[in-house]
């Protein structure tokens, strides 16, 4: 790839993660808001298609840099892409898919601030903090029904991303909402563990990887194995 294509591929992954910033920030200004993430999902598997191996490497240099936009706008976009892959991986069914990658982008939508914040503090989350992160994603599930978002499937992977029962059936014989938000749940981890906070740097890729595949990932089962073929020890 040469250095004008890699430029305009920058900006427009920036783009879409400035548009989707707004919606997660101010979900209340956005006119129609299941609409709109429909249009960044596409953004999203156009960009993916157009070249994945690029896609990736872009998707880590989100991960990995304090962007304008925040933590929490480039945490999602990370999810979302990272969900897309494990879609293909697993070759869901269209609906799961974009039920997958819908939570992706919107699980933590109008808690931007929060998040932010805490990706820059260094002490302790405060107990209003953990208050609202325990009971989050109920209230992101309340917040995009209200924002007439009616894909229950996409509702209630929102309302099980923070899963934290072991499963009792294989992933793929778990029900749809479940298995779904197992896969979110382990990208949602490991986007977490590669990016940096005020505390610490971003952890390598495999170190991430391993925690999501050693022995003490039983809660996501095959989804983080799912994960290491999709991105490699050594990503692009």
């Amino acid at each position: 790839m040469d250095y004008d294509t890699y430029e305009d591929l920058q900006g427009l992954w920036s783009d879409l993660e400035a548009a989707l910033a707004l919606v997660l920030t101010h979900p209340g200004q956005v006119s129609d808001v299941p609409q709109k993430v429909l249009q960044l999902d596409a953004w999203l598997q156009e960009l993916m298609a157009h070249d994945s191996d690029a896609g990736l490497y872009l998707m880590y240099q989100l991960a990995a840099a304090s962007t304008p936009v925040g933590y929490s706008a480039s945490h999602a976009l990370v999810c979302a892409t990272l969900s897309h892959l494990l879609a293909q991986s697993y070759r869901l069914p269209t609906l799961e898919r974009d039920a997958l990658v819908h939570a992706a982008l919107t699980m933590n939508i109008g808690m931007t601030q929060l998040q932010n914040q805490l990706a820059l503090q260094r002490e302790r989350p405060s107990a209003a903090q953990q208050e609202a992160i325990r009971v989050h994603a109920v209230e992101r599930r309340n917040l995009l029904e209200r924002m007439q978002v009616t894909d229950k499937l996409w509702l209630n992977v929102v309302t099980l991303h923070h899963i934290h029962v072991e499963p009792t059936l294989p992933l793929l014989d778990q029900p749809p909402a479940e298995r779904l938000a197992r896969l979110l749940a382990t990208v949602d981890r490991y986007a977490a563990m590669i990016s940096p906070r005020r505390t610490r740097a971003g952890r390598t890729v495999a170190e991430s990887i391993q925690m999501v595949t050693g022995p003490q990932s039983k809660m996501y089962q095959k989804a983080g194995e799912a994960l290491k073929h999709c991105v490699g020890y050594y990503p692009p």
